[in-house]
Parts: structure tokens; sequence; C-alpha cells
């Protein structure tokens, strides 16, 4: 089931249930029509979008991308259809319906602009147990069935910023495991290029991939993805250890736990960076402190509210460290990453307030 053409059969149902009220009731005074209007379009909505949780199951996403195109679809053709089949029209419905149209900017924005509109978050951290500047990419959830120009431009953009590592958490793909073998290709591609100019790339999985499929994508090219283990790497003179811990069934194991407290004991004598796809792995340290936790997985929420932020992270952290960017939380610094791509499956293939970064943390020797 092409649960787009669900979604676009609740705008057409929709916008076909008012044209028809408006048509019937021609005669009658506009208040009553817009009444009869709503109430039609937002049947038609409900039942349509019963009709498509059925076949998709209990999927919000699913939800939110209905109401999204309600928003910038069938709102404007309502108010089109208020204006058509709705006259006289007095004064304040007129100013109603012309505003209506205000969402399809916003609709072409959201989708086909800011999505692609990559910037470079850039943050500097001074730690005191280096001698010599750190500077580390972070490159976060690509979560894209395919290598294009925007990711090929994105990984350019990274790449020429120089970094020292590169730091990958979790979602490189969203890959049918079905058909890895056969898309996947590109993606090591993609890794090898990132490698052959900065030759320490870890990875960690997320939601969307895999150990085992990372591993697969890699393999040969030199990026080293990590499964619940601390590695030591030597840095322009410093020794950095990078705990990076696995996602299995949206859940950290024993193992994930055991490797971010042992870097959290604090009797590492080097620059201590745990590496996880979601910002909550903070938990796993119990209390204790690292020198930088990097992760992605919240996209910034996608979606940011002036004055407000994202209404929705998929995060326990506090809405402002979950907006992404560098926080200090428990006494961490927590950098989360706004991410390279946007959801996908069923979700609304948008971004508004929230622009697609590549990460830049330049860690500094402290006082």
């Amino acid at each position: 089931m092409n649960y787009y053409v669900i979604a676009s059969a609740v705008i057409v149902g929709s916008a076909s249930g008012a044209a028809s009220v408006y048509w019937i009731n021609r005669g009658v005074h506009a208040g009553w029509i817009v009444l009869g209007a709503l109430a039609v379009g937002v049947g038609c909505t409900m039942v349509l979008t019963a009709v498509a949780l059925l076949f998709a199951g209990p999927d919000g996403y699913m939800v939110v991308h209905v109401a999204y195109l309600a928003c910038v679809i069938g709102l404007p053709l309502t108010g089109a259809v208020v204006m058509v089949f709705g006259r006289p029209i007095p004064v304040v419905l007129t100013a109603l319906c012309l505003a209506s149209f205000a969402a399809i900017p916003v609709g072409v924005y959201a989708t086909y602009i800011e999505p692609f509109w990559l910037r470079v978050d850039k943050a500097t951290l001074a730690v005191n147990s280096i001698d010599d500047d750190i500077r580390i990419g972070v490159f976060s959830d690509l979560e894209t069935t395919s290598i294009g120009g925007y990711e090929n431009g994105a990984l350019d953009r990274l790449i020429a910023l120089q970094p020292d590592m590169v730091l990958i958490p979790g979602d490189l793909h969203s890959l049918d495991p079905d058909r890895l073998d056969e898309w996947s290709p590109p993606f090591t591609e993609l890794m090898q290029r990132l490698v052959d100019a900065v030759p320490n790339v870890l990875l960690v999985s997320g939601h969307s991939d895999t150990v085992s499929d990372l591993r697969r994508i890699s393999r040969g090219t030199g990026a080293r993805v990590l499964n619940n283990e601390i590695i030591t790497l030597e840095l322009n003179g410093n020794t950095v250890y990078v705990a990076g811990i696995s996602l299995h069934d949206d859940r950290y194991s024993p193992a994930a736990r055991q490797a971010a407290e042992r870097l959290a004991e604090g009797d590492l004598p080097g620059v201590r960076i745990l590496l996880a796809h979601e910002p909550d792995a903070i938990r796993l340290l119990k209390g204790g402190t690292v020198d930088l936790l990097v992760s992605g997985h919240t996209h910034g929420g996608q979606v940011s509210i002036p004055f407000f932020g994202p209404p929705i992270t998929a995060s326990r952290v506090p809405r402002h460290v979950a907006a992404g960017g560098l926080h200090e939380l428990h006494g961490t610094p927590v950098y989360v990453s706004t991410g390279v791509g946007r959801e996908r499956g069923n979700a609304p293939q948008l971004r508004f307030g929230v622009r697609p970064s590549i990460g830049i943390i330049d860690l500094v020797a402290g006082d």
C-alpha cells in the first residue's frame, strides 16, 4: 500500500467534501457553509486516515504526514473552494481564505528548500587533558536510500574543513535489509572517499542501521564500526579514548553499559569521548562524566517553533539539548547533531526551522 497515495486521498476527499457542501448550499448563509465544509473535510480526513492506519498499523508518522499535507494543501484548497463557491463572502472570511494561501510557500520551503540547505555547525570545547587542538567532524543521520549530489556535497564540505577524526553516530542509511547488497555499493564508495581524506572514521549503529550492515558497507574502506567497545587513538600528540555503543532493538545491552561506565571511571589518561546514536545514552554514565558525548538521532526535532523550540524530539533529554548543538548535561558536554538527512518512511519529508548540518567540534587545551 502506498501511504502517500492514501494521504493524497485525504486531501482530495477533504477538498471535495468542502466543494460539495458549498455547491449544495450556495444560497445558505456563509457561516453555515463554512461549518458544513469543515465538518465534511474533517470527517473525510478522519475516515481516510483510519483506513490508512488499518494498513500501516499504529504509525504516528503517518498521522503527522496526513496532518502536514492537510495544512499545506488541504487548507489552501479549502480556501480556494470558499472563494469560488461561497459568494458573497464576508470580509473577514475573505481575509481568512487569503491567509490560508500562505501555507503553500511554507510547504514548498519546508519540503524542497530547508531539507537541503546544509549548514556547518561549529563548536569549541576546552579540555584539560590535551596539549594540541583536535578537530572532530560529525556526519550524522544521513538516513537515505541513495547517494546523490546532496549527500556527496555534504561529504565534500566536511572533508574541506580538515577534521582529524570523523564520528558517525548512526542512521547512515535507510536501506531495506533484503536489498542491502544491491543498494549499498554507493555508500561504500562514500565511506572510502571519507577515509581517504580522514583516516580516523568511527561509526556506531542507530535505528535504521545495524552493526552487521554497517560493517558490510565499510568493509575494506578502513572505517571502523564500534560495537560496545573502547578504542585508543593518537591524534596530534594526544591520547584519545572513544567508546562506541550500539543500539539493539531500541535499547542498550549490558555490554554497552559496561563500555560507557568504563569510560566514565576517570582512570584513562587522555581525552574520553562517548559515541552513541541517542543523547539519552548519557544515562549510561551512571552519574560519571566524560569529556564529550557525541550523538544524533533527534534531527533537532526537524520542526522548531519560534520562541518555543522543537515540539517533538524523540528524546528524554531537555528540549534545548535535543534541539542540537553543544550543551552541558550532568557535568558532561553533550553534542547533538541536527543530522544531514531527514526522517524517512511514512514521516513527512520536511524541515522547518531546523536546517540539516555537519558538525565541527574543536577540542582546545583547557586552562
